[in-house]
């Protein structure tokens, strides 16, 4: 077999302007599904971190919770939801949150904004995902009706630090409240789900929407890994229903994202007349999923435009190899004359036509990984626009894999080889007589 090996190395480079030309296509081939496989794998990473540094955690607790006959949505008894989260989990970081969407009105605009309020002193992970152009961080979270804007915001309302911007809302109980925030940040990020984020004091929030002061519209929580997110939650809802909280986890997909995203609303009438607090345990891989089935859907197209490549290839190595034994029959009349059988012939221009494909669909990955990751850190591109859900620090976020580049070439090796089988056999099965005297 290393004969066999090393024989069909050398044979490989005898037609170098066939080889090169077979070669290309491979090369191309492989180029294009490494590119593919890091714009997938790389975005999947980057909205992933994204998403849990800006709109979820690891594991989001949201859900409903009824008091005196009314239904409300959110979190009751905040506080002691932490304390399990992070005394069941190791590591783990629970940070409440509270969700507020008010229509503002200033200097005779209006625009319907999402307010977060967050805990200044412990949810921090904020801080380093903005860079401020007007105010700071201590600034504004030193302030108890302090507010943070977006640069588009603050632009759109041509407001600047230290003006005040009165909200009116719509609480839970169905009445409008008012509350007057003063700039205390203009804040730019290059992170896509913080685009447009009102940041404000938990408190304040709570206030304003005649929340209890342990509500949260949803607890996060961190942890120190983002893998065995299923075997953590379902730890957490254990001791989170032997604490006396009826929990549940989505139903589908669409359903976590549903319970992440959702801020305040207005109370609903309890048909059960019994006081409870639900809560729904929702993981990051869940509220991923409706991405990845997109980003799936993009590595999809690439295999697709790879098989028609390939389709197209496999109509050349016929054609190639059909050319190169009728070339070598005498070649090949004299190994069977000496004892090789057909296989031992079969196996020598399979094992040349996957040589061939591997060193070149070699190439081709390398030079695909080599061009991903000089797009990812030498162009830079404008935040702005849908593109920025893929960019991380305004670079497209392009991910190689060693395991992409291996999968890549052994497909296209295991192709070629499967279609040089076919030629290769009715060549073998050429007899040596016919083979010395004819061509094939």
């Amino acid at each position: 077999m290393r004969g066999s090996v090393a024989l069909a190395f050398k044979n490989v480079f005898r037609s170098r302007r066939r080889s090169f030309t077979l070669g290309v296509n491979y090369a191309i081939v492989a180029f294009v599904l490494v590119a593919l496989a890091s714009f997938a794998r790389g975005a999947s990473s980057n909205i992933s971190s994204s998403l849990a540094r800006a709109a979820a955690g690891h594991i989001t607790i949201s859900g409903q919770y009824a008091v005196g006959g009314r239904l409300y949505g959110g979190v009751l008894r905040a506080p002691e939801v932490q304390a399990i989260a992070e005394r069941t989990l190791p590591g783990a970081i629970a940070l409440p949150r509270y969700l507020v969407r008010s229509t503002v009105y200033h200097g005779g605009l209006s625009k319907r904004l999402s307010f977060t309020g967050i805990d200044a002193m412990r949810d921090t992970g904020f801080r380093d995902q903005m860079r401020f152009s007007s105010g700071s961080w201590d600034s504004w979270a030193s302030d108890p009706n302090g507010v943070a804007l977006s640069s588009d915001v603050a632009s759109y309302f041509g407001i600047g630090e230290g003006e005040e911007l009165v909200v009116s809302t719509r609480t839970r109980f169905g009445a409008f409240n008012t509350g007057i925030l003063k700039v205390r940040g203009i804040y730019d990020t290059d992170n896509y789900f913080m685009r447009g984020l009102v940041l404000v004091g938990l408190p304040f929030l709570r206030s304003l929407d005649l929340a209890a002061d342990d509500a949260a519209t949803a607890v996060y929580v961190y942890l120190p890994s983002a893998s065995g997110l299923s075997a953590a939650r379902a730890a957490l809802s254990g001791a989170l229903a032997a604490a006396g909280f009826e929990v549940s986890r989505p139903k589908d997909d669409a359903d976590a994202i549903a319970a992440i995203s959702s801020a305040s609303v207005r109370y609903e009438a309890d048909k059960e007349n019994r006081d409870r607090v639900s809560l729904k345990l929702s993981t990051l891989d869940e509220v991923l999923g409706l991405v990845r089935s997109i980003l799936g859907a993009v590595r999809a197209l690439g295999a697709l435009v790879a098989a028609v490549m390939l389709a197209v290839i496999a109509a050349s190595i016929f054609i190639n190899l059909r050319i190169t034994i009728n070339e070598r029959l005498r070649e090949i009349g004299t190994m069977r004359a000496l004892g090789a059988g057909v296989g031992d012939v079969v196996t020598l221009f399979v094992l040349e036509g996957a040589i061939l494909a591997a060193l070149s669909a070699a190439a081709g990955a390398a030079l695909g990984a080599a061009s991903c990751l000089a797009v990812r850190y030498a162009v830079r591109l404008p935040p702005g626009g849908n593109l920025a859900i893929f960019l991380s620090s305004g670079h497209l976020a392009l991910q190689p894999s060693l395991l992409d580049i291996a999968a890549a070439v052994a497909a296209i090796a295991g192709f070629a080889a499967l279609f040089s089988y076919f030629p290769a056999r009715r060549g073998g099965r050429t007899k040596p007589a016919d083979a010395l005297a004819s061509t094939f």
